[in-house]
């Protein structure tokens, strides 16, 4: 006898909508609040290695070629054109995430 099977049920299956929150969701939320906390940690110790280790930041910034001239840049420097460029583009998203918050506030 051939088998058959159908994309949709003949019979619809009742189901029900549980209004209690689930018991699992807060372990996870646990969890990803410490695995967040980890990211953070860790980028802290990156951080604090590049500021306090002489060179580190230059010999990242110059690559193992040799025919490049060697560049000596200070914290100034690296300060103006990482961080502040960092912290516009962050600043410039949260601008356009609000503006776009607030227009599907208003919309109907």
């Amino acid at each position: 006898m051939a088998d058959m099977s159908l994309s949709k049920q003949v019979v619809p299956v009742i189901t029900t909508v549980s209004t209690t929150k689930a018991e699992g969701s807060s372990r996870s939320n646990l969890a990803y609040a410490a695995f967040i906390l980890f990211c953070f940690w860790v980028g802290t110790q990156i951080l604090s290695l590049m500021v306090h280790a002489p060179g580190v930041l230059e010999h990242l910034a110059q690559g193992n070629d040799a025919s490049r001239p060697r560049i000596e840049m200070g914290f100034a420097v690296s300060t103006v054109f990482g961080v502040v460029p960092f912290l516009a583009g962050c600043a410039l998203l949260g601008v356009v995430c609000l503006i776009i918050k607030f227009q599907h506030r208003y919309h109907f």
